[in-house]
């Protein structure tokens, strides 16, 4: 009889451990998620400052999951993955609806040495919205950007093969220009020649709007945008991005 007993509890025994083999190893793909392309919503991006701020591209997927490549002063480098709280994402898009809060002027704010420089990329269902942040914030701006770093900082992230949808959006190159009346647009543009800017055109003959854009090889997006910004004979700036269709209006400057 014990001889029978014997083959059947060794049968039984594999049976159960292939069963929870099986289960650990779909855990285990749960948390490290196939290797695919995802489609974001949001990209969060966070540089360095003088002390230990955490750096990384966060990315809010089209499902309310997160994505972050990590950096410095976070977690380990790589690329992560996590389940968002469902309030918290809920909270942060309401924040992110309104137009008007892309539009903030940050220019009369005053400039922090220390802060890092953070750029927030919306993609809207009416248009792409980007709001870029260096040396000077808002106490509207810095709540935003609170709400990011809490979801962020909350959420338990898991390694992952995932990566944003390929190809990313490319950065923004045209920016739209006020300047005040008697400022001249070539000598204005000699202080941003390090960016390699160029005259675009000019949108009306009687007015001093004009478009300029910049080498995408020479900085960064967030801050040619900035240093146009905070110029003192610049009245507004903002990405030349839903304006495309005004060519007809325009006078184009020839090269």
């Amino acid at each position: 009889m014990k001889n029978k007993i014997l083959p059947l509890v060794i049968f039984l025994s594999l049976i159960f451990f292939a069963c929870k083999t099986s289960k650990s190893s779909n855990h285990t793909t749960s948390n490290n998620v196939s290797s695919a392309d995802t489609v974001w919503v949001v990209k969060y991006d966070r540089s360095a400052c003088f002390g230990n701020c955490p750096v990384y591209t966060f990315y809010l997927t089209e499902t309310n999951n997160g994505l972050i490549e990590a950096k410095y002063n976070f977690i380990e480098p790589g690329w992560y993955h996590a389940d968002l709280d469902e309030e918290s994402v809920h909270a942060l898009m309401g924040e992110l609806e309104p137009e008007d809060w892309w539009r903030e002027d940050l220019r009369n704010q005053p400039e922090i040495a220390d802060l890092p420089g953070r750029s927030i990329v919306y993609k809207h269902k009416d248009g792409l919205r980007w709001f870029a942040m260096g040396g000077r914030t808002s106490e509207q701006a810095e709540y935003v950007c609170n709400l990011f770093d809490e979801l962020i900082g909350g959420a338990k992230w898991m390694p992952t093969d995932i990566r944003p949808t390929n190809p990313d959006i490319p950065q923004p190159t045209d920016v739209l220009v006020q300047l005040k009346a008697d400022v001249e647009i070539n000598r204005w543009m000699m202080k941003f020649e390090n960016f390699g800017i160029r005259l675009v055109k000019k949108v009306a003959p009687n007015l001093s709007y004009y478009v300029v854009s910049w080498n995408v090889d020479k900085g960064t997006a967030n801050d040619f945008l900035q240093s146009i910004k905070l110029d003192r004979e610049v009245v507004d700036a903002q990405w030349d991005q839903a304006l495309n269709g005004r060519s007809k209006k325009s006078e184009t400057i020839s090269k």
